[in-house]
C-alpha cells in the first residue's frame, strides 16, 4: 500500500457517489441472465461472453467470486456502464405483433482496498435482477400481461484472503433492496383498465468464492452468491381501490465456476459454467396485509437456467488486448412456462471486446454482446394452464438483443495496469 497516510476521502466520495449513480442509471434494467436475472457485471468479463469469471483477477470479477480480490495489491476502482437495445417482439396467434422490449442504462461500480499482504477488502455495486417490458393499452394477451418493471440495488462488501500461492478465499454479505411493479388489463375489450401489483423490499444475503492455481500460468475458480428472501410490501391496484398487499419472493442462488490458462506470455483461453437456481421459484402468492387472505398469485413455474461459454484474450501490445467469447443459456422458461412478459427461448451469445491501457494508472474496456434468441419462443396459455383466466393466448416470439458495456479501471497507489 507503499506506507504512506490513507485519504478515505475519495474512498467515502466514491461510494456515495456510486450508489446514487446504481440509482439514478438502473432505471430501466432488460435481464439477460435468464427470467429478471442481470449478468452484465464487467466489461472485461462481458468481452470473453463471462468465460473464466471466478477464476480471473479483474477488480469486477468479484461480483462471481470473492476470492478474486486476492490478486488486487493496490487501491482500485472500477466503473461500468452498460448500454441494453433489445428487440423482443411477440407475434399472437391471430395477428398484431407487438414489440416489449426497452433499451436502458444499466451501471455497476467496484472498490478494492488492500489491508495487507494477505487480506483485502472490496465493494461492489450492482443490479443483479431487472426487467422492463412495455405493451400498448390495446392488444391480444392484454389480460396476461402490459408492463413490466422489476428493479433491483445490490451493495456488497467483500473480504478475500491469500491463504497461500495457491489458495485464495473470499466471502461477502449482500444488502439488497428489490421492488416490482406489474400491470396486466382486468379484460380482453378495449380500453379495459389495468390492475397493477407493486411492492418493495430490503433483503440480506451472503457470497463465498475460492480461488486455485494448480499449475502454471492455469487458475480455477468456484463463487456461490446466495438465494435472498424478499418480503415485499406494497399493493394491489384494480377499478380504483387499492389493497395492501405483500409476497415473499425468493431470489435464486447462483454458482459460477471458471477455469482460465495462459497458453504463452500474450495468449490466455479461458471457460465458465454457471447454474443458477431458478426453480425455486415456482408460485408466488400474493396476501392482503390486513386479513391474511390470499388475493392472487403469480405463477412464475421456471426451472434452472445455464450459461456455458469459453473465450479467449490476446495482447496486441503492451497496451492493447483483444477478446472473444461464446456461449450458449438455456433459459428459465420453456414451451409450458414461457410468458408475455420475459418470453425468452435459449438463446446462442456471442461477445467481443477490447481493452487499453492509457497509463499506468487507468485502462478501458469495450465490449460488445450479440444474444440470438434460438427457436420460436411459443406462448401458450389454456384450460389447465394455472395462468389461464377464461380465453385462451397463443402466440411466439422472438428475442435478440445486443449489449454494448465501457468499463473504466483506476488504480490509486503504486502497481501499474500491464498486459496479462
Amino acid at each position: 500500500m507503499g506506507g504512506g497516510t490513507l485519504n478515505l476521502r475519495p474512498i467515502t466520495s466514491y461510494i456515495c457517489r456510486s450508489a446514487l449513480t446504481a440509482v439514478c442509471l438502473a432505471f430501466a434494467t432488460q435481464a439477460q441472465a435468464g427470467a429478471f436475472g442481470v449478468r452484465t457485471q464487467s466489461a472485461e468479463g462481458l468481452g470473453t461472453g463471462i468465460a473464466g469469471v471466478a477464476a480471473g483477477s479483474a477488480l469486477s470479477f468479484s461480483y462471481w467470486n470473492p476470492a478474486a480480490l486476492s490478486a488486487i495489491k493496490t487501491i482500485e476502482i472500477e466503473g461500468v456502464l452498460n448500454g441494453f437495445f433489445p428487440s423482443v417482439d411477440i407475434d399472437p396467434a391471430g395477428g398484431g405483433s407487438v414489440g416489449i422490449g426497452r433499451n436502458a442504462l444499466v451501471p455497476a461500480s467496484y472498490l478494492a482496498l488492500p489491508i495487507n499482504d494477505r487480506m483485502t477488502f472490496g465493494l461492489s455495486i450492482s443490479s443483479p435482477f431487472g426487467l422492463a417490458t412495455r405493451t400498448p393499452d390495446n392488444w391480444a394477451g392484454q389480460i396476461y400481461g402490459r408492463n413490466s418493471d422489476i428493479f433491483s440495488v445490490n451493495v456488497n462488501p467483500m473480504l478475500s484472503y491469500r491463504v497461500n500461492d495457491m489458495l485464495s478465499i473470499g466471502a461477502g454479505v449482500q444488502a439488497q433492496y428489490f421492488r416490482a411493479n406489474l400491470s396486466q388489463a382486468t379484460g380482453p375489450l378495449p380500453g379495459s383498465p389495468s390492475a397493477t401489483l407493486k411492492g418493495d423490499s430490503m433483503g440480506v444475503g451472503f457470497n463465498l468464492g475460492m480461488q486455485l492455481r494448480p499449475w502454471t500460468g492455469g487458475s480455477i475458480g468456484i463463487g456461490y452468491r446466495s438465494a435472498i428472501s424478499e418480503g415485499l410490501e406494497g399493493d394491489l391496484s384494480m377499478f380504483d381501490t387499492s389493497m395492501p398487499a405483500k409476497a415473499t419472493l425468493r431470489t435464486p442462488q447462483l454458482v459460477n465456476f471458471g477455469v482460465r490458462q495462459e497458453l504463452t506470455d500474450r495468449f490466455r483461453v479461458m471457460g465458465t459454467v454457471e447454474w443458477t437456481d431458478w426453480s425455486s421459484i415456482n408460485v408466488v402468492p400474493v396476501y392482503s396485509v390486513g386479513t391474511g387472505v390470499q388475493l392472487t398469485a403469480l405463477p412464475l413455474r421456471y426451472r434452472d437456467g445455464w450459461l456455458f461459454s469459453v473465450g479467449g484474450e490476446y495482447d496486441l501490445s503492451s497496451q492493447y488486448t483483444a477478446r472473444a467469447g461464446i456461449g450458449y443459456e438455456i433459459a428459465p422458461v420453456n414451451d409450458m412456462s414461457r410468458d408475455v412478459r420475459m418470453p425468452e427461448p435459449n438463446q446462442m451469445i456471442l461477445s467481443a471486446g477490447l481493452a487499453y491501457r492509457y497509463s499506468e494508472r487507468m485502462a478501458f474496456d469495450l465490449a460488445v454482446t450479440q444474444s440470438i434468441g434460438l427457436g420460436s419462443g411459443a406462448i401458450a396459455i389454456g384450460p389447465g394452464d394455472p395462468r389461464f383466466l377464461g380465453l385462451p393466448f397463443s402466440a411466439t416470439s422472438s428475442l435478440n438483443a445486443t449489449i454494448v458495456s465501457v468499463g473504466l479501471k483506476l488504480k490509486l497507489d503504486g502497481a501499474s495496469f500491464a498486459a496479462r
